[in-house]
């Protein structure tokens, strides 16, 4: 028999409310958790029909509609409720769906309990605007490209004179991503210099690189995020993303295997690098 679980998780401002079953706040109705409406630009041929140039995904819109149990905490509960859905403020609406979990950024559009009698239960709508109409996975997803490779285990047994090889790097210089993911997704590029000098570091995805045109020493921490309206690259938490290389791209993952490879002008041993993305999903 098929589960009929839904659990929605609301955070903002470093505050949570859930909406459960088993919670005071109970939801019975939703609506905008499937795919969002779409825009298709097209253009006129010489032909019967039109051409389809663009499909572009509208800002999503969430409405709930649920009800307050009538307890001794129905006015606190009602408080929280004012103050927590506030639209100046963005959050985070976490869905769990029969154990199929996702998550989205919204602020509030509206928020009002749509009855006046006070015997009854107090009965609430929530509307949520989504600029980012996709939903993503809740952890992000992370490979180590440049990895140290252990080579003991214990007991350890090394030998008098001879000593042993505690782990080799793997130089290989490139890694698969898979995303299983509906769409593209931008990631986050750490490179750390763990050792003498890197200059100018280059990481290619696909058909595509970007470089950043800069010297780096041990210690230093290269940050390149490609996420739509994240874009960045930052030099131990410092804007660096005028020494971009000008033929570089902010590239994405594309859905399916990806092939990441990474150099630089000299010293790309030196490098140790970590790639970190998040799936995006049409819907819940």
């Amino acid at each position: 028999m098929a589960s009929n679980v839904l659990e929605l998780t609301f955070l903002s401002r470093n505050k949570t409310i859930q909406m459960n079953k088993k919670s005071e706040l109970r939801v019975i109705s939703i609506s905008g958790l499937e795919s969002s409406q779409y825009s298709i630009n097209t253009i006129n041929g010489n032909q019967d029909g039109t051409i389809i140039t663009h499909v572009k995904l509208n800002p999503r819109e969430i409405t709930i509609t649920g009800d307050v149990k009538k307890n001794s905490n129905e006015d606190i509960n009602r408080q929280q409720m004012i103050s927590f859905f506030n639209p100046k403020f963005q959050g985070e609406l976490r869905v769990n769906r029969n154990g199929n979990e996702k998550k989205i950024s919204y602020v509030v559009s509206s928020f009002r309990f749509t009855n006046a009698k006070m015997s009854e239960w107090l009965q609430f709508e929530i509307v949520l605007d989504c600029p980012n109409p996709y939903f993503s996975s809740i952890d992000n997803f992370g490979k180590n490209i440049a990895d140290i490779t252990k080579q003991f285990a214990f007991p350890l047994a090394i030998i008098a004179g001879k000593g042993k090889i505690m782990g080799y790097k793997t130089y290989s210089n490139n890694v698969s991503l898979f995303n299983d993911g509906d769409c593209a997704t931008g990631c986050e590029i750490k490179i750390k210099v763990t050792k003498g000098t890197v200059s100018n570091p280059k990481i290619c995805l696909n058909n595509k690189f970007l470089q950043v045109n800069v010297d780096l020493k041990a210690g230093d921490e290269l940050v390149i995020n490609t996420n739509i309206r994240q874009k960045s690259i930052k030099l131990n938490g410092e804007n660096v993303i005028q020494k971009i290389n000008r033929k570089s791209s902010f590239f994405e993952l594309n859905v399916g295997d990806n092939v990441m490879t990474y150099e630089s002008d000299d010293g790309y041993e030196n490098m140790s690098i970590n790639v970190y993305f998040y799936k995006k999903y049409l819907g819940v």
